[in-house]
């Protein structure tokens, strides 16, 4: 009998575990395996620590030249990031957060990995909120994006896990632990939190066992000085917050129109925004055309003010927010020679500067350079919205791909144009390209 109630027990067992399995995405699983890896490979190699070995492997497997790894490591780590997150937003919109149930340990973590690395966390932070409430992630996890974002807005961290430090494309400058709220309770709070490092061990974790910690106050962050060569001296954080809501106000319209929202989200936004439905459709392109003058206001200000507040002023993804409403502007040709100088001084990446030096050439009708832009050509057969998308033509298609990824594009032409369009590359002439635009 003992025997036929153990024979019954396993086989209790072996189905739940095969019920479990066919709950979760084996698929969606593997491609999360692979997005962490890809999240994880190029920060590997700016590790202090990595062997030679590893970073040869490394090397290999990605076609890294030298000149990758020293001088285009942070563009590369950028590009993946902006192409892991793509990823990430089409499986939120498609299957909600992908948590434990849906494809268990530890790819559960994955798409909080990506998000965390994005300039999108208060977009997402709802999300990861409820992930953590109903245990699909870790809540230490919500912890370390709550205390990201609070950095990201100027304020104080809460559970002491962020560090802040910046790079000139090359090295990092001397770390800091971001300041904390009430740093008397940070270790219990750590505690309750799920972490089992002191706010002090944590940092020594993060940034060697010579660190030491020390609590600055948000004032003494505005005011480093002496011999500390640190970039945080400059930070201004008021404009820095300033630039984060711009940002927001910048993409949040864009976002109600692409067709893989969530409508979750899609229902946040409008109610954030207090949106009618006449808003919501016919009206949203008014919308964001007004939002987009507001905000180049706002720019013009700033920039008379202070100069382009890249990212020794404002840090990342802060100094990218001017760059973007200029893009979205009538004023790129005006502004154009400051987004060089910013680029030359490496207050953004030179990508940024690529694309819009090919929306320009766009604009001018001349041939792109970089293959960034597409150009979608409306008009309207028997009584319907056709719509034609292309690559923009491009001067030197033959060496357009060496170009990119030279320049700290992960992809080719053929892929960006898949992904970002949804079309197949075709090399339009400018002859052709001016023809189809006369024809709109």
């Amino acid at each position: 009998m003992r025997y036929l109630l153990t024979a019954v027990f396993f086989s209790i067992m072996i189905n739940a575990q095969e019920n479990q399995q066919k709950k979760m995405n084996l698929k969606l699983k593997n491609e999360l395996t692979q997005i962490h890896r890809d999240d994880q490979i190029y920060r590997e190699l700016i590790q202090p620590n990595v062997s030679q070995e590893q970073r040869e492997k490394v090397m290999k497997e990605k076609n890294l030249t030298k000149e990758d790894v020293t001088d285009r490591i942070w563009r590369l780590m950028d590009e993946q990031d902006d192409e892991n997150l793509k990823k990430v937003e089409k499986i939120i919109a498609e299957n909600g957060y992908p948590g434990k149930s849906l494809v268990g340990e530890p790819e559960n973590k994955t798409a909080w990995l990506v998000i965390q690395h994005s300039p999108k966390i208060d977009q997402y932070m709802p999300i990861i909120k409820t992930a953590a409430d109903h245990k699909e992630i870790p809540f230490r996890l919500y912890a370390m994006m709550l205390d990201r974002q609070l950095m990201h807005d100027g304020k104080e961290q809460i559970y002491g896990t962020q560090g802040f430090s910046s790079h000139d494309g090359e090295k990092e400058s001397e770390p800091i632990i971001w300041p904390i709220k009430d740093v008397k309770n940070v270790n219990k709070l750590r505690k309750e939190a799920g972490f089992d490092q002191t706010v002090e061990d944590n940092a020594k974790r993060l940034y060697g066992k010579e660190f030491v910690f020390k609590n600055y106050t948000l004032e003494e962050v505005l005011k480093f000085g002496g011999d500390k060569k640190t970039e945080e001296k400059s930070l201004n954080l008021e404009l820095k917050k300033e630039l984060a809501q711009i940002y927001k106000d910048d993409q949040i319209y864009r976002e109600l129109m692409q067709p893989n929202i969530t409508p979750e989200r899609k229902a946040e936004i409008i109610k954030e925004k207090n949106l009618s439905k006449e808003d919501v459709g016919s009206g949203l392109t008014k919308k964001m055309n007004d939002q987009d003058r507001e905000n180049l206001v706002k720019v013009e200000k700033i920039i008379e003010k202070y100069g382009y507040p890249g990212k020794s002023m404002v840090g990342e993804p802060e100094n990218y927010a001017v760059w973007n409403v200029i893009q979205h502007s009538p004023k790129i040709e005006k502004y154009f020679p400051l987004i060089k100088k910013a680029t030359d001084e490496k207050e953004l990446p030179f990508r940024l500067y690529a694309m819009m030096l090919d929306r320009k050439l766009m604009y001018d009708n001349k041939e792109q350079i970089y293959g960034t832009q597409i150009r979608s050509i409306f008009s309207t057969k028997d009584g319907k919205m056709e719509t034609l998308s292309f690559v923009w033509p491009i001067k030197d298609p033959v060496h357009v791909n060496e170009l990119r990824k030279n320049s700290g594009f992960g992809k080719t032409i053929e892929d960006y144009a898949k992904d970002a369009g949804g079309i197949e590359y075709k090399k339009y002439t400018l002859k052709e390209a001016l023809e189809l635009q006369k024809k709109k």
